[in-house]
């Protein structure tokens, strides 16, 4: 809910802003009406507008779709032609269906525009990068229990169709794939020691050679196995 009132509240802000100074403009034969009456109006439709476009921008964000700019922008513009129709529904019930249809085209391309100009700056913003940014942390801890997200990844371990996240905390199963899992690591640096593990070089304990084989340990007391494509890749890592 936190997430939500802190993506929407600069959208509502600025809506109210645009309400207000259109409110003063009075466009579209509105100038006749008393500024409350015209306050009310503007402020209404743009803040409906406002939320219609947050919330499909909050759910992008919250079910991780992978959208690229125009999508968004098109998204937004019907979430936000949505929630002005309805308002003014419900201020004008009789509007007839030609007149809605005409009045949210008219809506739509407004919001189109709106909404691209803000998901540039969005993209601008985000593509910036701060002079003191915070470290990067892995994607495979936004998986992890809320217990688990601000632990020290050890090693992956896959078995069957799940992966086991070992930490310093404890492990956890996640449904996907080995390959898929060792990709969400990033930035850590680690080495796949086998077909079924990963191994980060922080979760490393301890490295033996015995019989010509390499015996590695973990901080948590495990052994990860060592392959002979593994034992390669550990040593071309400097690891050994």
């Amino acid at each position: 809910m936190k997430a939500l009132v802190k993506k929407l509240y600069p959208l509502l802000l600025t809506s109210i802003i645009a309400g207000i100074v259109l409110s003063i403009l009075g466009p579209f034969g509105t100038s006749h009406l008393p500024f409350l009456k015209s306050a009310i109006y503007w402020i209404g439709l743009c803040v409906a507008g406002g939320l219609g476009a947050g919330l499909v921008d909050y759910m992008s964000t919250h079910f991780k779709w992978r959208l690229n700019l125009w999508q968004l922008t098109f998204g937004q513009s019907i979430g936000a032609t949505i929630f002005v129709c309805a308002t003014m529904l419900l201020a004008f019930p009789q509007y007839t269906l030609k007149g809605l249809l005409l009045t949210a085209f008219y809506v739509w391309v407004i919001g189109i525009v709106i909404c691209f100009i803000g998901a540039l700056l969005k993209a601008s913003k985000t593509q910036t990068t701060p002079i003191y940014a915070e470290p990067q942390r892995s994607a495979l801890l936004e998986r992890l229990p809320y217990n688990l997200r601000e632990a020290e990844i050890y090693a992956l371990s896959a078995e069957d169709h799940y992966v086991r996240i070992h930490t310093d905390k404890g492990d956890e199963m996640v449904l996907m794939r080995l390959s898929d899992a060792i990709k969400e690591t990033h930035p850590l640096n680690g080495v796949q020691t086998h077909r079924s593990w990963w191994v980060a070089k922080a979760g490393v304990e301890s490295i033996v050679r015995k019989n010509g084989k390499i015996i590695l340990t973990l901080k948590n007391a495990n052994t990860a196995p060592v392959s002979r494509n593994g034992s390669k890749a550990v040593k071309e890592a400097g690891w050994i």
